[in-house]
């Protein structure tokens, strides 16, 4: 019995999300392949919860969570053949294709490649491009390169700001320096390339809000997602929180945009939709703009 009425409540759970929420757009969705599935995350999120078991359940489940909640568009960010393989089973044309970066120099890809994945229609986003991880900020003169081709051919770019796994530079990433995922260091990028699309991902982070939203001021090109701040602790939802009501207050809230940065728990594309959804100093026009209409805007989506 219990079973039975826990099953009904979800199911009037997601009749009432259907009815009341429009369209979203997903600009921080992860993608897998088996060799790279669970190798950089931990074994379970920070509430205890076990990701999926392996890439295919993972992409079947994030496939469901589009068609439960309305996902119209996802910038799907992984290595190359994951990215692909997603958007070959994607019959509903949900897929924007991204590219998950910490080198230039990944996956064996120079700018000649790079610059063929955009002529060929494989790279539609560059990013989640995440220097950090790597030792490096966006600025530095490695990136530039493609950079001007994004710029060439206006292709988005996603960038990851505010730190990342706390026991990651004692793993797999150990050049990563909690200073080098400030907001600011992205300046040079944002003055350099001033036509250039750009969202920082998690608007700083924990570490550096204030710094976001204080590029946001100065260069009105420059957008932001929300992504782990959701969803991936109590901390981070104060801070997004905080970081909501003041760009609310400083007239910035139309560069917000929802991403859900799931990696191996898609249950957190659900959880990040009802955190938002529950702000009460967020009006439904708002909360309608940064799941959607400020993401079509900044992707230039067709009506």
């Amino acid at each position: 019995m219990i079973k039975k009425f826990l099953i009904l409540s979800t199911l009037l759970q997601l009749f009432l999300f259907a009815k009341s929420q429009t369209k979203i757009i997903d600009m921080h969705i992860h993608s897998y392949s088996n060799n790279d599935f669970g190798g950089r995350e931990p074994a379970t999120d920070h509430y205890g919860i076990k990701g999926s078991a392996n890439a295919e359940a993972h992409q079947k489940a994030t496939f469901a969570a589009f068609r439960n909640f309305n996902i119209v568009k996802a910038v799907v960010s992984g290595n190359p053949a994951s990215v692909e393989n997603w958007a070959t089973k994607d019959s509903n044309h949900v897929v924007i294709r991204g590219i998950l970066m910490f080198a230039q120099n990944d996956y064996g890809i120079d700018t000649v490649i790079f610059e063929k994945m955009i002529r060929d229609k494989k790279l539609e986003v560059f990013g989640e491009i995440a220097p950090y991880y790597g030792g490096t900020t966006l600025s530095d003169s490695i990136w530039q390169p493609y950079l001007r081709i994004c710029e060439k051919y206006d292709i988005p770019v996603a960038v990851h700001t505010g730190g990342g796994d706390p026991g990651g530079t004692y793993s797999w990433s150990p050049k990563a320096r909690l200073k080098l995922a400030d907001p600011y260091l992205i300046e040079d990028v944002l003055v350099q390339y001033p036509k250039l699309r750009i969202y920082m991902m998690h608007a700083g982070g924990e570490d550096w809000p204030e710094h976001a939203l204080r590029l946001m001021a100065y260069y009105p090109q420059l957008y932001t997602d929300l992504a782990v701040l959701l969803w991936v602790e109590p901390n981070t939802q104060r801070y997004v929180k905080g970081f909501l009501q003041n760009a609310k207050e400083a007239g910035y809230l139309d560069r917000v945009m929802f991403g859900s940065d799931q990696m191996k728990w898609p249950y957190a594309i659900q959880k990040s939709i009802r955190f938002l959804n529950s702000l009460p100093f967020l009006t439904r026009q708002d909360k309608e703009d940064i799941f959607y209409n400020n993401a079509a805007k900044f992707l230039k989506l067709k009506k």
